[in-house]
């Protein structure tokens, strides 16, 4: 599908959100518009159960919309199921005197027409540091195994469905805007009377939601539903606080791309025409489904700066591949936590396993590099610089 084709698909389906947020009336189907492409993009972005109401008065072919019908239901499944275990779990975390603040669409999916509108993948809770021993015995009993632990995250899943975030700070260490909800309590509010539930004021709320959709933009892309979020969570908040918001983004030097996101969500959402660098933009988003592509995410942090990758740029990020820093080492090597002088030996440990037991690392990554000056990287890059990320 060509970036014309993608960006009428795209546009039409956004403009469907913005019927069900609305309760407006959808807009007919375009001149030639194939069902079954509308159905798989609307599949890649998550949002088929948003649309289904939207999709229903505009009686499509009965197979299209037994599509949907089943998308929908499933979600609507899903989420019913999601309710019940968070309830189950929140409830643990009460009785046990652990504070936590609730992030993202668990908070988010009220905001919605319906809940289940808003997909998820994981639940994701903030705790302090010392109360995650605590509720990693709670996530045990109720048969949650642990799947990874960092500094700042212990991740959870049970029977390959339900997947818990518990975390301790709201972004990594490493991240540009780590500082922006250090002390993440005093910037949150009871959510009830329980004293124990808690969620974002609804600037930083806003903020999260921001800085989330920052980073998944410069890494692998990321698809209308964050974009989504964004604007049905400040229309329905139309007294929050965009000077106090403003002033946290100039802080961080994302102005421009603040500014440029706010009248992109017109285009897709208000109607808004696009102009050329929105199209372009546009096209990216469209393409990039719910959480962008693995190449892209692949070489993003390396070139996030780059429009134009030379070999050399290929040769570092082949040495990167070859030489992983201590933090992504850590993950597969415990040792290097408390002894990171080995981080070489692990190096050739790492190399030797790969090229005697693994051969397929190494063909992956002959293929990455192939990829790395791939037209899907270079829109990825050129997308970047026009919505102002420097």
């Amino acid at each position: 599908m060509n970036n014309n084709s993608i960006t009428e698909y795209g546009r039409y389906l956004t403009g469907l959100i913005s019927s069900v947020i609305s309760a407006a009336a959808p807009q007919k189907p375009f001149k030639g518009m194939d069902w079954e492409r509308l159905y798989k993009l609307a599949l890649l972005h998550n949002v088929a159960a948003l649309v289904y109401p939207a999709i229903k008065e505009l009686e499509p072919p009965e197979e299209i919309m037994k599509k949907f019908e089943y998308s929908n239901n499933r979600t609507l499944a899903r989420e019913a199921r999601q309710e019940l275990e968070a309830r189950r779990i929140f409830e643990a975390l009460h009785k046990e005197g652990i504070k936590f603040i609730i992030l993202k669409g668990t908070h988010l999916k009220n905001f919605y027409p319906l809940p289940h509108m808003r997909t998820q993948s994981d639940v994701d809770i903030c705790m302090s540091k010392e109360d995650r021993a605590r509720g990693m015995k709670i996530m045990h009993s109720f048969g949650y195994e642990l799947d990874a632990s960092i500094d700042y995250t212990d991740e959870y899943s049970k029977d390959n469905y339900f997947i818990y975030e518990f975390h301790s700070d709201v972004m990594s260490n490493t991240s540009e805007f780590h500082s922006v909800f250090s002390e993440p309590f005093s910037k949150a509010k009871p959510l009830g009377d329980d004293g124990m539930t808690f969620v974002f004021t609804d600037e930083y709320f806003y903020l999260h939601l921001f800085f989330h959709l920052y980073k998944h933009f410069i890494s692998g892309g990321c698809g209308i539903r964050h974009f989504c979020d964004l604007y049905i969570f400040e229309k329905s908040h139309p007294d929050i606080d965009k000077e106090a918001i403003l002033k946290v983004i100039k802080e961080y030097n994302a102005e421009e791309f603040y500014e440029k996101l706010n009248k992109l969500l017109l285009c897709m959402f208000e109607g808004k025409a696009p102009d050329n660098a929105q199209e372009q933009i546009l096209a990216f988003i469209f393409k990039s489904g719910e959480h962008g592509t693995f190449q892209v995410y692949r070489t993003a942090s390396l070139f996030r700066k780059k429009t134009d990758i030379t070999r050399f740029d290929q040769f570092k990020y082949l040495l990167g591949n070859c030489f992983p820093g201590i933090d992504v080492m850590k993950k597969r090597y415990p040792v290097l936590e408390k002894a990171p002088v080995l981080l070489p030996v692990c190096w050739v440990r790492r190399g030797c396993y790969s090229v005697f037991c693994n051969r397929e690392v190494l063909r992956r990554q002959k293929k990455e590099l192939e990829i790395i000056n791939s037209d899907e990287v270079k829109e990825a890059q050129n997308a970047r610089h026009l919505i102002g990320i420097k």
